[in-house]
C-alpha cells in the first residue's frame, strides 16, 4: 500500500508543472492516503516569514484567519494551526521541506486527538515530505539554471548588439574618411573650373574628373548600405586592371600634388579581382598619407607590377619614413601623429581592403629614407614578373 503510494505520488509530482502543484498535492496525499484531518504547507521567504501554500483537509480551518506574525520557527507553526482551528479535538505535527540543507518551507499535519496516526503512517508521512522536498530542489536548480541562461543569452544578445554597433562605426568612420578624401578635391576642381570658363575643351575634362569623383563617393556611400544588408556578397570584386586603378587615384590625388614630384612606373596591365571604388579609395588614401608626410615637397612614385603569383600596388615617399618608435602600431585603427587634423584610419583601411580581397600590405620605412606600402593581391593567372619598373 505504502510503496503503491510512493510510487504514484512521485509520478505526479514528477508531471507537475509548478511548485504550487506540488504543494497541493502534498497536502492532498497525506489526507486521503494517510488519514490525516488536515494538511497545510507552508513556504518561507527571503525574510524568513511562513506563508500558506496550500491548505486540504476536513477541518473547518480557515488558513486566512492564522495569526503568523509572530512565528518564528518551525515548531511554532504547529502551534499556530491549532490556535487558528480553535484547539479543541486536534493535534498537530510539522515536517520541515529540506533538501541538500535548503529549507523550502513546513509541512503540518491536523489529526484527531481521539483518532491519532499510527507509525506507519507516520513514516509514509515522512517519506513524502522527502520526496517532496527532493522534487522542489530540483525544480529550484532547474529554474536557477533556467535563469543564469536566460541571463547569459541576454548577455550574449547584448554582446552581440554591442560588436555590430562598434563594426558599423568602425565602417561608419572608415566611409567618412574616404569620403572625406574624395570630395576635397572637388573645392579645388570648381575653382579650376572657374578658371577655365573660356576653354570649353578644359572645362569638360574638369567636369569628367568631378563626375568620376563623384561616382567613386557614390560607391563608398554604398558600401554603407551593402553592410547594412549583411550580404554574403558585399565585396562585389571584379577582375580589375590596377593600372587604371592608379590612374585614376592620381586624378583623384592630383589637386593636392602641387610642388610634389609624383613618379608613375605601370606594369604590363596587372590583373587583380578587387572592388574597383575600394581599390581607388585604398590608393588615393596612400598617396594623401605620403603628402601629409612630404609636408609639400618632395617625391611619390606610385607602381604596380606582378610577382610570384601576386599583383601589386606600391606607392613610396621620400619624406622622413615612418619613427621605430610607433611602426608597431601603425596599422591600428584610430592611430594618428596628425592631431586633430588626422583620424588614424588610412592605413588601417588600405589593410581591411588589401585582407578582404585576399592580400596582404607590406610596409617598409626606416626613419629618414621614406616609405613604401605595397599592396599585394592574388593575380588571377598567377603569372610570373610583367614589370618594367
Amino acid at each position: 500500500m505504502e510503496f503503491r503510494t510512493f510510487v504514484h505520488f512521485s509520478r505526479l509530482v514528477s508531471d507537475s508543472a509548478t511548485s504550487e502543484g506540488i504543494f497541493s498535492l502534498l497536502g492532498r496525499t497525506v489526507v486521503e492516503e494517510c488519514r490525516a484531518s488536515h494538511a497545510l504547507v507552508f513556504g518561507t521567504g527571503d525574510t524568513g516569514d511562513f506563508t500558506v501554500l496550500s491548505s486540504y483537509g476536513n477541518s473547518n480551518l480557515n488558513p486566512n484567519t492564522l495569526e503568523l506574525d509572530e512565528v518564528c520557527t518551525i515548531a511554532e507553526l504547529g502551534t499556530a494551526v491549532v490556535k487558528g482551528i480553535g484547539g479543541t479535538g486536534y493535534l498537530s505535527r510539522v515536517f520541515p521541506l529540506i533538501s541538500e540543507a535548503a529549507l523550502f518551507g513546513a509541512l503540518v499535519v491536523l489529526y484527531s486527538e481521539s483518532d491519532p496516526l499510527n507509525d506507519r503512517q507516520w513514516i509514509q508521512i515522512e517519506g513524502l515530505t522527502e520526496l517532496t522536498a527532493i522534487s522542489l530542489n530540483k525544480t529550484y536548480q532547474h529554474q536557477k539554471l533556467q535563469k543564469a541562461f536566460d541571463e547569459l543569452r541576454m548577455s550574449q544578445d547584448a554582446l552581440i548588439r554591442a560588436e555590430k554597433f562598434r563594426a558599423l562605426g568602425q565602417m561608419s568612420a572608415g566611409v567618412a574618411h574616404d569620403l572625406k578624401n574624395f570630395l576635397s578635391p572637388l573645392v579645388m576642381y570648381t575653382d579650376l573650373l572657374r578658371d577655365s570658363a573660356g576653354d570649353r575643351e578644359e572645362v569638360l575634362e574638369v567636369a569628367q574628373n568631378v563626375d568620376r569623383i563623384l561616382q567613386r563617393g557614390l560607391e563608398t556611400v554604398e558600401r554603407l548600405r551593402d553592410f547594412s544588408r549583411q550580404s554574403a556578397e558585399q565585396i562585389e570584386a571584379v577582375q580589375t586592371d590596377l593600372n587604371q586603378i592608379v590612374k585614376e587615384a592620381i586624378q583623384i590625388s592630383k589637386p593636392r600634388l602641387h610642388h610634389i614630384q609624383v613618379v608613375v612606373e605601370l606594369g604590363e596591365a596587372p590583373i587583380a579581382f578587387i572592388r574597383p571604388a575600394d581599390g581607388v579609395s585604398a590608393v588615393v588614401n596612400l598617396i594623401f598619407n605620403a603628402v601629409d608626410a612630404l609636408d609639400g615637397k618632395g617625391r611619390i612614385t606610385v607602381s604596380t607590377g606582378t610577382a610570384a603569383g601576386k599583383s601589386w600596388i606600391e606607392v613610396a615617399d621620400n619624406g622622413p619614413g615612418i619613427p621605430a618608435e610607433i611602426k608597431d602600431r601603425i596599422l591600428e585603427p584610430f592611430f594618428t601623429t596628425k592631431g586633430e587634423q588626422g583620424t588614424g584610419l588610412g592605413v588601417s583601411i588600405v589593410d581591411a581592403f588589401t585582407q578582404r580581397h585576399g592580400g596582404c600590405l607590406e610596409i617598409e620605412s626606416e626613419a629618414g629614407k621614406g616609405a613604401k606600402f605595397r599592396m599585394n593581391f592574388p593575380s588571377p593567372d598567377g603569372a610570373t614578373d610583367l614589370t618594367n619598373s
